[in-house]
Parts: C-alpha cells; sequence; structure tokens
C-alpha cells in the first residue's frame, strides 16, 4: 500500500494546510487549470481519496519542494 507522506512534509517545512493549498492553485493557475478546492484538497492530502493523479503528485512534489520518494512510501498491507 502507498501512502502519501504530504502532511508530515508540510509540518517539517513550517507550512499550514491552508498555505500548501494556496501554493498548489497558484501552480495551476500559472498553468491555466482548473483550481482545487479545499475539501478535495483536504480529501487528497488525509488519503481519503482511493487515487491520485499524477499530475497531483507533481504538483505536490513542486509546492513541497520534495521529491516523490519523500512524498509516497510504501508499506506492507495488511492482508499481504
Amino acid at each position: 500500500m502507498l501512502k502519501l507522506n504530504a502532511v508530515a512534509l508540510l509540518e517539517s517545512k513550517g507550512y499550514t494546510k491552508y498555505a500548501l493549498f494556496n501554493k498548489l492553485n497558484n501552480i495551476r493557475a500559472v498553468k491555466g487549470e482548473k483550481l482545487l478546492n479545499y475539501t478535495n484538497f483536504q480529501n487528497m492530502i488525509n488519503q481519503v481519496n482511493k487515487s491520485v493523479l499524477y499530475q497531483d503528485l507533481d504538483e505536490l512534489c513542486e509546492a513541497l519542494e520534495c521529491k516523490i520518494s519523500e512524498l509516497l512510501t510504501r508499506t506492507q498491507d495488511e492482508t499481504e
């Protein structure tokens, strides 16, 4: 199972969730893409969603100034 480390990364960098949300939307605005709403953002970083787009992962890495290996970790699933 993959785990998204967005919350731990933003806390280690001193960002609030709201600051990260704004940073992601700034990245999207520059690209001319549809902005995230806060509920969808919360669901993504709190891993409520079952899937995440590659675009979202790329933008999270850009916003958090991290590598994908820092953003994602693989853990043993309880069923394995």
